[in-house]
């Protein structure tokens, strides 16, 4: 699904797993230029 976001920067807080990892991939499979903040990236 195209949800016109490819390109766009976001910051992912606790990143390194669970719910904040979920949603680093899903924008990064959409195109999103990520900013990952963790303790184990």
């Amino acid at each position: 699904m195209e949800l016109g976001i490819r390109g766009r920067w976001a910051i992912v807080c606790a990143s390194s797993m669970g719910l904040g990892r979920g949603c680093a991939d899903h924008l990064a499979r959409a195109g999103v230029n990520l900013v990952m903040n963790g303790r184990r990236v």
